[in-house]
């Protein structure tokens, strides 16, 4: 028998049950590709966020410092708080009172004095510093200087169309005739007649306080960028960027000795990058900070800790760094010190305190400015502790605050 009839004589062999083969052998390579992938997302998500975190939010990214820290005053605010019937509103003590100038400096020395405050902000109003058109009063504004003067205390003077304190927005009333009216939304400084009028006053006040040995920096306006919303005559006035560097080279110009020109900002959260208009604006980044807000979650009062909401939270120690890189310093002209109320502040009282500010918190605030990388700290909230002390006898926020500057 041949090979080839036996091979056809034998038996056939049953076929063989079907291997792998090679898709399910590749299904298997693109499946494990795949979880692969996956992973690699999930890690590289993971690693985003942590390195997000630590970019962006709450951690004392800057080692501990010694910032200076001062007070701010107004005015208006300490005579809102001594002098005015909560029931009657805020226009309750006319501006041109008899012995205004000589009670404001007086309360503002009490206060320099009781705090032993190196460094303070002041504003120079612009409604208050031209009262009729070109004719410039200075009265108020040389007697708080000559008060920082007999105390040894040097000035951060703000000048311009917002100051510190309500309502912000210090337009005469002449000049708003003159205007015809502004409109909520509108970029004001855009208004010819305004923005010459404002720059115009800026450049009386610097070349007037500008004499002033107490004066060691300016501010260009306050909070510039951010959108005021506080009454029907200022509703949602925003202020330009090209008014803002007019403003700063107003400034410039009219003061021979050089002294720095901060901007500052409120930044809420890190999204808004606002602050790096501000930055390229002056000669110091300067921002407020309240770190204490009064919210609500489900129709229930909460008080939102800011700084403590991960990375939505503002870096200020990133824009420090910023600052430093550009040669330029980082201030804080408004660090919360008092209570952040949606009510009266006059209801705040020992027997009544606010949820939303302690001595516990404030302590935070103050340890949070030390290692933000400030080089100034300005607390605001200084005529409140004088009416606290003054009229319900708590000495307890002034020591605290004192006790810091004396660090």
């Amino acid at each position: 028998m041949t090979t080839t009839e036996a091979a056809a004589s034998s038996p056939s062999r049953p076929a063989a049950a079907p291997g792998p083969g090679p898709n399910l052998h590749r299904r298997a390579v693109l499946g494990f590709s795949a979880l692969g992938a996956g992973a690699a997302v999930a890690l590289g998500a993971v690693a985003f966020m942590a390195w997000l975190f630590i970019r962006l939010s709450w951690p004392h990214v800057e080692p501990e410092g010694a910032p200076l820290f001062g007070v701010s005053f107004s005015c208006n605010q300490m005579e809102y708080l001594e002098l005015e019937d909560p029931t009657a509103g805020r226009e309750a003590v006319p501006d041109d009172r008899p012995g205004r100038a000589e009670w404001c400096a007086a309360r503002f020395s009490a206060l320099l004095e009781a705090t032993g405050a190196p460094i303070a902000r002041l504003s120079a109003e612009w409604s208050e510093i031209e009262p009729e058109p070109g004719r410039y009063d200075f009265t108020l504004l040389d007697a708080l200087l000559g008060a920082a003067e007999r105390n040894g205390t040097k000035v951060l003077l703000t000048v311009g169309m917002k100051a510190q304190r309500h309502p912000e927005f210090y337009i005469p009333g002449w000049m708003l005739e003159r205007t015809g009216g502004l409109e909520g939304g509108q970029v004001i400084s855009d208004v010819p007649e305004l923005r010459a009028g404002a720059l115009a006053m800026a450049a009386a006040v610097v070349r007037h306080a500008g004499t002033s040995p107490a004066v060691d920096a300016w501010g260009a306006d306050n909070e510039p960028f951010v959108v005021s919303s506080r009454g029907e005559h200022w509703e949602d006035w925003r202020l330009g960027r090209d008014y803002i560097d007019a403003l700063v080279a107003t400034i410039r110009a009219n003061d021979p000795r050089g002294r720095p020109v901060s901007v500052n900002h409120g930044q809420h959260f890190v999204m808004d990058r606002r602050w790096r208009w501000a930055l390229d604006a002056g000669d110091a980044l300067a921002a407020s900070i309240y770190p204490f807000r009064n919210d609500s979650i489900l129709g229930r009062p909460v008080v939102l800790p800011i700084l403590e909401i991960g990375p939505l939270a503002p870096n200020y120690a990133h824009q420090a760094r910023t600052a430093r890189a550009q040669g330029k310093e980082f201030w804080i002209t408004e660090l919360q010190a008092e209570p952040w109320t949606d009510f009266d502040v006059h209801l705040v009282t020992p027997s009544n305190p606010s949820r939303n500010l302690d001595h516990r918190k404030l302590e935070r605030n103050f340890e949070y400015a030390r290692r933000s990388g400030a080089a100034r700290v300005y607390l605001w909230g200084g005529e409140w502790w004088l009416y606290q002390r003054d009229r319900h006898g708590d000495g307890s926020w002034m020591e605290q605050a004192r006790g810091v500057m004396r660090d």
